[in-house]
């Protein structure tokens, strides 16, 4: 607060029984220079502060006759002691004194004895309280003077005003527009006779009003919204609304233009209105705009007309044009449909395009839907214009859609191709009468444009349809509609080059119709020929996308299979695969204009990958392929390489045993041991073995991979999980195999099996076997085909105990950010790299480097196909944990496996016997 300075002394009056006390205050006060009278008692204090009012009075309460209590009244009662602020100086410490004290009106009260420096404070404080009081009220005086020199002037000039404003009001009231004054809150102070019209009521009537006595709250909230816009810019803010005469009902388009009014000290006093009638201005322009738009559209639909190739993309373009350029609401074009007479979208563009999907307009007149604008314009084949398409007879059952679209008038022009009217172009306003006579001819002229490129269309697709015909006679049989010889030659060209710059083979399958002659010479060539499309049709139902089917004449076909394996064998046997798959089909019973015929074929099949083979040779080994297959009894294939074809046999019977050979208990478990770095036999790897009854031991490298293509793989290793969990179980009932594992190999195939997991924990629980015991080897490609899945199996097992083998490390992809996520126990050393150990160098860093990475991983390492002492020396050297190879036994079958453990282990404990001095 700033403190008001003066030069003159303050006046204090003192009050105290006690003269000691009296004079030291007294003498107090005086030494801060302030002005001092003193009274012994309450009635001198009265008279003397009555007589000349001090500035402060300090006041003892407990005097004889008069207390300060009652001076303290009788001051506060009197005039001219009212306002002398007194502070109640005693030895009294009560609140109770002190609240009866405020409440006589003192301003403070300090207790006797107090303190010098607190008592000055007090003093000063309330005397700048009365310095600032007798401030304020000084320029309160000045305030006053100088409003009361404003009003007479005032006055002077108010005689002056009314003349001018007699002047001003004759001006406004003459004025067609319509001019009105509001005050800040929206109280009308004046009006015209304009705006009497408005509200139906005279000025005096509508000042001291708003708007909301005499329109909608909403219409109100509008115009106030408006008038604060005008006042929080400060300056003229125009906007255009509609309004409604009361006087006649009038309704119309004004601009408003609405200006704050301010004081000569740039305060706002109101805001003044002004509104001008532009209702046919705008109607004027609008109808300018719409015509521009519209020919903006016609100019645009003609450079798409030019650039356009396609019947769609035209009608597509041509009513987005309409809508983004013309200015509709929607356009759209519909064709007929013949068949249901109705009228069917094709292209549509803008707000309610999605509505034509459930409106039908149909073409039959007698249809509740069939006296559309549009069908009456498809079936006068003329233009019909809907102004006002809400009120239109002829738009009722599709008026409440237009409603929800805003559609409020359209126009249907019939579209022609070839001077046939085939469809329409139908366009939608949003406001009513839209279609004068200008817009009316140019959308006539947008119309003719675009029967003009359907005319245009028409003649191309004709070329191209002649164009396609003449290029499928030349290339394509006419009856099967199938390649012809000509094509077939260019089409085995291709397949040889492309194939031999990728190494893999091509397959050429001949195939000729068995007894076709008979069926001609009894039935006719009318069924010999429904039999020829229907093969033709069979064998493309056989073929990939890629491969080739031909006709080369008669009853002969000739099939291409493109990208067959590189190895000649699984080559054969892919096209094999398809070649049965034909015969198949082609032997099924055939409908034949209701004679049912049986027929079968005979095949030839060569294989070639060579970029110098020949198309005739090709055809010539083929066909020498096909009739070693007649020869054969027909209703056969047979290859052209001798060679190939024994092979082939042998591995058909080979499949056909590898079938047998699960449910006729053909196959076995082979033992291969795995023992840690002091020749402990921990556990083993199972191995199948197939005891064929005719060929004895086939090795799993002739039929793992045949039962792999056949799908056998999934029973078969189904069967070595479950006898390994059985063994695992047998074992556990005999002390010392208790503790053995057993790792088995699993298939890409099997793992990927949906119920591979639930297979696990179900033989698990069979079992009642502790699943730490059965590990499970998994190869990197395996692992990384499907990571995601691998990932939540592998994690799922994990959880109940079973542990991993990471099977052939090394020799695959091996991800170390993979190995990471997988929860892996071990990593098994490819013996390929093993084997090289001593020989090559690179191999032994590879081991080394493997053998590290799983120390460092906490995984253990496992290095398979150790032959030698040399190779274990050196992985022992390296850290690896355990080892499986020729060096410690063979694969072996379970009694002999059994003997070699329990051989093991009693020459483990005699050693540790000797080398503790046990006998």
């Amino acid at each position: 607060m700033k403190t008001i300075m003066t030069n003159r002394k303050s006046n204090i009056l003192v009050v105290d029984d006690t003269p000691a006390s009296l004079k030291l205050l007294s003498d107090l006060l005086k030494a801060e220079g302030y002005e001092v009278r003193s009274a012994i008692n309450g009635e001198l204090a009265i008279e003397s502060a009555i007589r000349n009012p001090p500035e402060l009075m300090l006041l003892d309460i407990l005097m004889p006759v008069m207390g300060g209590f009652e001076v303290c009244r009788r001051l506060k009662a009197h005039p001219a002691t009212c306002q002398v602020p007194v502070i109640f100086v005693s030895a009294l410490s009560e609140t109770d004194e002190k609240v009866q004290g405020f409440a006589l009106g003192a301003v403070d009260f300090v207790t006797k004895p107090y303190q010098r420096d607190e008592l000055l404070a007090r003093v000063r404080t309330h005397l700048e309280i009365v310095n600032l009081r007798d401030h304020l009220e000084e320029l309160v005086e000045e305030r006053n003077s100088e409003l009361r020199k404003s009003q007479e002037m005032l006055q002077a000039s108010l005689q002056d005003s009314m003349l001018a404003n007699t002047h001003l009001r004759t001006l406004v009231q003459t004025i067609p527009d319509l001019i009105w004054l509001k005050d800040p809150d929206g109280v009308y102070l004046a009006c015209n006779r304009q705006f009497e019209r408005l509200y139906g009521a005279l000025e005096a009537d509508i000042i001291g009003k708003t708007d909301y006595d005499f329109v909608t709250q909403e219409l109100a909230d509008f115009f106030r919204r408006n008038d604060h816009r005008a006042a929080s810019a400060n300056k003229v803010c125009a906007n255009e609304e509609w309004l409604s005469f009361a006087d006649n009902g009038y309704r119309g388009l004004f601009e408003t233009l609405k200006s704050p009014m301010l004081d000569q000290n740039g305060k706002l006093i109101g805001v003044l209105g002004i509104a001008r009638d532009i209702s046919e201005r705008k109607l004027a322009e609008a109808k300018i705009q719409r015509h521009m738009h519209l020919y903006a559209a016609l100019s645009q639909g003609n450079k798409i007309i030019a650039h356009c190739t396609d019947e769609a993309e035209l009608f597509l373009r041509i009513c987005r044009a309409a809508v983004e350029l013309g200015g509709m609401k929607m356009a759209w074009i519909g064709l007929i449909d013949a068949a249901q007479a109705k009228i069917r979208p094709v292209a549509s563009f803008g707000k309610g395009a999605e509505i034509l999907e459930r409106l039908e307009i149909s073409l039959d007149p007698d249809s509740p839907f069939g006296n559309s604008p549009t069908s009456m314009a498809i079936r006068q084949e003329s233009p019909v214009w809907c102004q006002d398409f809400m009120n239109d007879p002829f738009t009722a059952p599709w008026r409440e859609e237009g409603a929800r679209a805003g559609w409020a008038a359209s126009a249907s022009l019939p579209l022609r191709r070839n001077g046939v009217v085939t469809g329409a172009f139908i366009l939608y306003a949003d406001e009513i009468n839209a279609f004068d006579d200008a817009a009316r001819d140019l959308l006539i002229e947008m119309s003719m444009d675009i029967n003009l490129a359907l005319d245009n269309f028409s003649r191309a697709l004709a070329q191209k349809q002649a164009e396609a015909e003449i290029e499928r006679l030349a290339f394509y049989d006419p009856l099967t509609n199938l390649p012809n010889r000509r094509l077939l030659y260019d089409r085995l060209k291709q397949a040889i080059a492309n194939n031999a710059r990728s190494g893999n083979h091509v397959a050429a399958l001949f195939i000729d119709l068995d007894n076709f002659k008979t069926l001609n010479d009894t039935r006719g060539h009318t069924i010999g020929d429904l039999l020829l499309i229907e093969v033709a049709c069979r064998l493309e139902t056989c073929l990939r996308e890629g491969d080739t089917v031909a006709r080369l004449g008669g009853d002969e076909f000739v099939v291409i299979l493109n990208g067959l394996d590189e190895d000649p064998t699984h080559a054969a046997s892919q096209a094999k695969t398809v070649g049965n798959k034909i015969l198949s089909t082609a032997s099924q019973p055939y409908q034949l204009s209701g004679y049912q015929h049986h027929c079968s074929a005979s095949m030839g099949i060569g294989l070639f990958r060579h970029a110098e083979t020949t198309t005739e040779e090709i055809l010539k080994c083929i066909d020498t392929a096909l009739y070693q297959a007649k020869r054969g009894g027909r209703n056969s294939l047979s290859f052209y390489d001798p060679a190939m074809q024994a092979t082939l046999e042998i591995r058909a019977a080979l499949e056909n045993d590898l079938r047998q050979a699960l449910e006729e208990n053909q196959f076995q478990l082979y033992y291969q041991m795995q023992v840690n770095q002091i020749g402990q036999i921990l556990g083993a790897e199972v191995l199948i073995r197939w005891l064929h009854p005719q060929r004895g031991l086939v090795s799993p490298l002739e039929f793992i991979e045949l039962a792999e293509e056949t799908g056998q793989i999934l029973p078969i290793g189904k069967w070595v999980i479950e006898t390994a969990c059985a063994q695992l179980k047998t074992w556990e009932n005999q002390h010392r195999f208790a503790n053995l594992q057993l790792a088995v190999n699993v298939s890409a195939p099997q793992f990927h099996q949906n119920d591979f997991v639930e297979h696990i924990r179900h033989t698990l629980q069979h079992y009642r076997l502790n699943p730490e015991r059965l590990k499970l080897e998994l190869t990197e490609s395996l692992v990384l085909d499907d990571i995601e899945d691998t990932i939540t199996k592998m994690q799922q097992l994990r959880e109940i105990g079973v542990r991993f083998s990471m099977d052939d490390f090394g020799t695959g992809y091996s991800s170390l950010y993979y190995l990471t996520k997988l929860p892996i126990d071990q990593l098994k050393i490819d013996q390929s790299f093993v084997q090289n150990i001593g020989i090559t160098q690179n191999d032994g860093v590879i081991v080394q480097t493997i053998i590290g990475m799983a120390n460092n991983l906490g995984i253990e390492s496992l290095a398979e196909g150790v032959e030698t002492e040399e190779q274990r020396a050196f992985l022992e050297q390296h850290g690896c944990n355990f080892y499986q190879g020729y060096l410690f036994s063979r694969p072996l079958p379970l009694n002999q496996f059994e003997e070699r453990f329990i051989a093991a282990n009693t020459e483990q404990s005699a050693a540790s016997h000797v080398s503790t001095g046990i006998n």
